[in-house]
């Protein structure tokens, strides 16, 4: 486990600079481009969103699985170029429809030409080549270098309002930057460019099964949200969009641990290694309980605290959003297990494709349902019934393949662990009620995170010890 280990370090830190980022560049952003300005690139931001839905294919989680299925070296080069065909016939039809309509829009032509740049990446996007090799520390390490340089470009160069559309390019420009680093170390492990289009075409169908799941994620991710503001408020969207922000600031931990974990259980399944399989998943499951039920738990606790503080008065109506958004952090983790590292690992593509389906068309349901009479907290419950749905949906088709009692047994103490802590942030919150709002917010999460931690040693845990093991690694390596 050294190297998925260690490959979740990477792709954490990467997904992790992803999301901070903004954090660091949006104050500034926002003080010299202006409301109005800010509004226009969420705009173009949102329309881009549609075509990279359609052009990103899912070609990353079966690219990654196929990938890492070649046990042959020789057959590698020819493999990835039979998939990048298929995604590059693909991507580019998108991009050219996208440019035919950014060419006859009747306004922000412009700015929609230079976020073609954005679509234009995922057009050369193989990152999932590398992460089916378990080969991921130096392209995340480029990939990372070229996002700090993007934070220095726009402190460096976007000066007043008139800069929106080198704001733009720069952000759209090194989005493309970072996937053209990542061709660089091809000659080092594809040593012929082979195109087959007869074995090209067996992967359409796969392809096109995958592609129907970022497509229809628009559904809970996006179309609720313009629901929302088209039928409610924009001032709800608003709410709900803030919370919303926040939630995926620590989706990283769940999306980083299928993207390292997916390749190294295909190569156990394709070499019928069927007890490292089952070990690998219920490992998987313990780590995301260990991971995302504390983070989930202290949010909904931290919350009345943490929003005003850091978003302001104004944004008060977001708490009872992030509380109700909290636990979706918990059933992702799980639907990345159950939909990515066994569905698809399986070849049960169909099965997964549908249960995202039926979660998005109950969270449709649910959202038009709700959000009338309770505005942006209806589209939060919609957002959060998606993950269950998809979760439970998954867990049906995936029952034959692990054991659901023992899964339970995995989560089980981390569940105890966060009820500790939560009970304990509770006390602290009652206790210093009124007091400064930082000095609560830290002695919560001092207390929350005693308390968890505490009990995790206690019964002997062994997720904590081998974190105790690997800081001991690290700190060694150090000196």
């Amino acid at each position: 486990m050294k190297k998925v280990t260690l490959n979740y370090i990477f792709v954490l830190l990467y997904q992790m600079t992803i999301m901070i980022t903004p954090i660091f560049t949006m104050p500034y952003v926002l003080r010299v481009l202006l409301p109005n300005n800010i509004g226009i690139e969420a705009y173009i931001s949102s329309i881009g969103q549609i075509f990279i839905a359609f052009a990103s294919l899912g070609i990353g989680d079966y690219g990654r699985k196929v990938i890492a299925s070649v046990t042959e070296p020789k057959q590698l080069g020819e493999t990835f170029f039979n998939l990048y065909l298929v995604q590059f016939g693909f991507s580019s039809a998108v991009l050219l429809t996208y440019l035919f309509y950014a060419i006859h829009a009747s306004a922000y032509q412009t700015f929609l030409l230079i976020n073609s740049l954005t679509i234009l990446s995922y057009v050369l996007d193989i990152t999932w080549f590398y992460t089916g090799q378990e080969n991921i520390k130096n392209i995340m390490i480029r990939n990372m270098l070229v996002r700090i340089f993007s934070v220095l470009s726009i402190f460096i160069f976007v000066k007043d309002q008139n800069d929106l559309a080198l704001y733009m390019f720069i952000n759209s420009g090194t989005l493309l930057v970072g996937q053209l680093v990542t061709w660089l170390p091809m000659g080092k492990f594809i040593p012929k460019f082979k195109f087959h289009p007869r074995e090209a075409k067996k992967h359409l169908l796969p392809v096109l099964t995958f592609a129907v799941v970022p497509i229809i994620t628009l559904v809970p991710v996006s179309l609720n949200k313009v629901l929302l503001g088209s039928f409610v408020s924009k001032l709800d969207v608003g709410y709900y969009n803030q919370a919303f922000k926040l939630i995926t600031l620590f989706v990283v931990f769940v999306t980083a641990l299928t993207t390292v974990m997916s390749p190294r259980m295909v190569k156990q399944y394709y070499r019928e290694k069927k007890e490292d399989f089952m070990r690998s998943t219920y490992f998987s499951f313990r780590f995301t309980a260990f991971t995302t039920l504390p983070l989930a738990t202290g949010l909904i606790i931290v919350a009345p605290t943490f929003i005003p503080l850091f978003l302001g008065e104004a944004f008060t109506a977001s708490v009872l959003n992030l509380q109700i958004l909290a636990p979706s952090l918990f059933f992702s983790g799980l639907s990345g297990i159950l939909g990515i590292q066994i569905l698809v690992t399986l070849g049960k593509n169909r099965a997964y494709s549908l249960s995202i389906l039926a979660a998005a068309l109950f969270s449709l349901l649910a959202n038009l349902i709700l959000m009338f009479t309770y505005g942006s907290i209806g589209t939060s419950f919609a957002y959060l019934l998606f993950t269950i749905l998809a979760c439970l949906f998954q867990a049906f088709f995936a029952r034959r393949f692990f054991s659901l009692k023992k899964a339970f047994y995995q989560i089980v103490p981390y569940v105890i662990a966060s009820a500790l802590a939560c009970t304990g942030e509770i006390i602290i919150s009652t206790i210093f009620l009124g007091k400064n709002p930082f000095l609560i917010m830290l002695l919560e999460v001092i207390v929350g995170a005693t308390a968890y931690f505490s009990y995790l040693f206690l019964v002997k845990d062994i997720m904590l010890f081998k974190g105790f093991s690997l800081i001991q690694k690290v700190l060694k390596v150090g000196n």
